[in-house]
């Protein structure tokens, strides 16, 4: 049996062993129930992949890898040097379609949903996400983290089919939405038990000692502090990102954001996430502008009203977009952060598209749906939704926020997806590029 061993800041996740088997325990500390199956999904999507997920000074790279045990040699740097990382991208050209996700909040059936009818993502014979979207370019609009229990695996599924898009042709980005911003700050209040165990288990802590609270506790802090692995890869994602003639943020995008400069706000919340510190001495700080308030790229509703309240907020709102747009020279902008009970709608004469539907068990558990803006055979550009629209299930919400356990999970998910989509090709690394 072969060991792993993990160190990360602050303080140490000491090792632990792989073991051969999982056995049942009460769990009473986490109150999340025997789940041997979504305990070794858990564990492959994050040693068989090619890294265990640790904070501070340290990363792994994969030796072997089997079915029950792996073995990792830690790469430990006690002097790093300073390396300052590119910015996420601001601008990009997409060749052929473009799809739009809204926010996702963890679940992962829901995310393999959407990817199906986007039509981007099929199964090979072992039960791996393979990429079948060609020069499709997905957008995912934040909000990844917290309401369900699973984040980091949703992170490298998406960043796999990334890397396998790219040599299509096609792409998949993720930006930045304000549950990222929180968890980053260290806000936790919104993490579900089972993202709280799957924190442990890709920082290396041992399923037994995962259950436990304090074990959990550090992992996540230590996963997600700036300058911690997970935040080193959530800086990689742009905060506003513009697609050909379409502009993509997770609130809303106001006049002054655009002044102040979309390639800055990217840049400067990217130093923040992976702890950067400045020429000064100081420490980097995120844009108050784009996460400090009700009227800041990850916050702001100004746009994502499902029904304005009068003719004047509805004229207000649309005279702040079109000001907007003409700034960037662009035609429309994509939000997500605010959940829509009838599903993906538009306003403004199409200029905004709300796409965020609250599919997530943790939210409204709606139907998956997702964004299509292509070009018809005369070279104009359609947008319309995909996907049923099917009504918010809200008493799910309160079941999930109550029983979310990793049991009730591995139970809807296993069953249809058998869990055999976690790929050798996973890697999450503070050393992979991604656009």
């Amino acid at each position: 049996m072969k060991t792993l061993s993990a160190v990360s800041g602050p303080g140490q996740l000491s090792v632990h062993r792989t073991p051969k088997n999982v056995s049942c325990r009460s769990a009473e500390r986490c109150r999340v129930g025997c789940v041997n199956e979504f305990e070794r999904v858990c564990r492959r999507s994050v040693l068989r992949g090619g890294v265990i997920l640790a904070a501070g000074g340290s990363g792994y790279r994969l030796n072997s890898a089997a079915e029950t045990s792996v073995e990792t040699e830690a790469l430990t740097n006690d002097e790093e040097p300073v390396v300052r990382a590119s910015p996420p991208p601001t601008y990009v050209s997409a060749p052929g379609r473009v799809i739009a996700i809204g926010d996702l909040h963890g679940d992962l059936q829901k995310t393999l949903n959407s990817l199906r009818i986007a039509g981007v993502m099929e199964q090979d014979k072992d039960g791996a996400p393979v990429w079948c979207g060609g020069d499709t370019t997905v957008v995912q609009l934040g909000d990844v983290l917290d309401r369900g229990d699973c984040e980091i695996g949703i992170i490298m599924l998406l960043r796999d089919l990334g890397k396998q898009a790219t040599k299509e042709g096609g792409a998949v980005y993720m930006i930045n939405g304000n549950h990222e911003s929180l968890n980053i700050c260290g806000n936790f209040r919104y993490v579900t038990r089972g993202a709280f165990y799957e924190s442990a288990l890709a920082a290396g802590v041992d399923r037994s000692e995962a259950m436990v609270w304090e074990s959990q506790l550090m992992s996540r802090v230590a996963l997600f502090s700036p300058g911690g692995l997970v935040a080193n890869e959530l800086a990689k994602n742009p905060t506003v990102l513009v697609v050909n003639d379409t502009v993509f943020a997770h609130g809303g995008l106001l006049p002054v954001h655009v002044e102040y400069g979309l390639e800055k706000i990217n840049a400067e919340m990217a130093a923040w996430m992976r702890g950067e510190v400045n020429d000064d001495g100081s420490k980097a700080t995120p844009p108050y502008i784009a996460m400090g308030g009700a009227n800041s790229i990850l916050w702001n509703r100004t746009l994502a009203q499902e029904k304005f309240k009068s003719a004047y907020d509805k004229y207000f709102a649309c005279s702040l977009l079109k000001t907007s747009l003409g700034k960037l020279g662009k035609k429309r902008l994509v939000v997500g952060h605010t959940p829509q009970i009838n599903g993906c709608n538009c306003e403004c004469g199409g200029q905004i598209w709300r796409v965020d539907v609250g599919m997530s068990q943790g939210v409204l558990n709606a139907g998956s749906q997702v964004l299509l803006i292509e070009k018809d055979g005369e070279g104009s550009t359609q947008v319309r939704p995909l996907g049923e629209n099917v009504p918010p299930q809200r008493q799910d919400r309160r079941a999930s926020l109550i029983n979310g356990s990793l049991a009730k999970m591995a139970a809807g998910h296993g069953k249809v997806f058998g869990f055999e989509w976690i790929s050798k090709r996973i890697v999450i690394n503070r050393n992979a590029v991604d656009g």
